[in-house]
């Protein structure tokens, strides 16, 4: 079984206008709610390829409540971990640009975060796999995540960790199995400088990531420059595909949920089901993510390459 953790979800909110204008009256001409967090996404875009995940999240409040309405209605299974807040919302002004307003969340009770460790603990069975995916609540210790995947792998999962900065790097220390930084993450990881285009040098600095935290695989989202794989033995480079980009969010949310979904069966195969997925993800607009169809289509134009 598959499981994705959530620690800090939202209710991402587009709201479409054709001007924005200082000190006027201006009309929404649509707005689209969808629900949000990278653990989320991972298991929506599972459930869209035809898997089977439970995404558990901490929700609380209307938009929670709103959250756990879309997922139903997508048919994802979830688990709630219910907190005495509102759940935060973003707004996304949707104009000629993109205006982004992400608001911050409330701290979570102590007794809650042990309860995701309870609940886990319930959950989880040896050889199960687990996608940790993005931040922490406000006032949360990175340690949280240190401790977190520790305790996964003492129960028996193999654990995909997919964070940024300190969160990252505590995570880290405890080894997980496998993690999915882009270029820039990398970079803020390694501390150094990194050409985006270079799929050479990323797989050297991805190899040396992997042998400093005793990682078994990294996966390497290089936007529209393609994505490396590396483990202990090999490294790949995926050519990116020209497409019309509609929005590239949820396109690593994609890209992970397509290579957890196959990586057990085949390595190259996952990580071609990755590239699909993620470059599908782009076609959708808004924080849409991809679709079954597309992915399918886009399949057989991936071409992956040894390095």
């Amino acid at each position: 079984m598959i499981f994705t953790l959530t620690m800090n979800p939202c209710l991402d909110r587009y709201i479409y206008i054709d001007e924005l204008i200082p000190d006027d009256t201006i009309r929404a001409k649509k707005i689209v709610d969808y629900p949000a967090g990278k653990g989320i996404d991972v298991s929506r875009v599972i459930k869209e390829l035809g898997g089977v995940s439970v995404a558990v999240a901490l929700l609380g409040g209307h938009n929670g409540r709103r959250i756990e309405e879309m997922l139903d209605e997508e048919g994802v299974i979830y688990s709630s971990i219910r907190i005495s807040f509102e759940t935060r919302m973003n707004i996304i002004l949707e104009e000629k640009t993109q205006y982004r307003m992400s608001m911050p969340g409330e701290k979570v009770k102590r007794e809650k975060l042990q309860k995701v460790f309870d609940v886990l603990h319930l959950l989880v069975r040896e050889g199960d796999t687990v996608v940790i995916s993005g931040s922490l609540p406000k006032g949360v210790d990175p340690d949280y995540y240190t401790g977190l995947i520790f305790s996964l792998k003492q129960w028996g999962a193999t654990v995909f960790f997919d964070a940024d900065g300190n969160n990252l790097k505590a995570g880290l220390e405890a080894e997980p199995y496998c993690i999915k930084p882009n270029t820039h993450e990398l970079s803020r990881l390694i501390n150094k400088d990194i050409d985006e285009k270079d799929k050479n040098l990323i797989a050297k600095y991805a190899k040396e990531t992997l042998e400093k935290y005793n990682l078994n695989e990294i996966l390497v989202s290089m936007g529209k420059y393609g994505s490396v794989y590396a483990n202990w033995d090999e490294a790949y480079y995926s050519y990116p595909i020209k497409l019309e980009v509609k929005s590239a969010v949820g396109a690593g949310d994609s890209f992970l949920a397509g290579y957890v979904m196959k990586y057990k069966e085949n390595k190259l195969e996952a990580f071609k089901l990755a590239n699909a997925a993620g470059n599908a993800a782009v076609l959708t607009p808004g924080t849409e993510l991809c679709k079954k169809n597309d992915v399918e289509k886009l399949l057989s134009k991936i071409k992956i390459e040894k390095l």
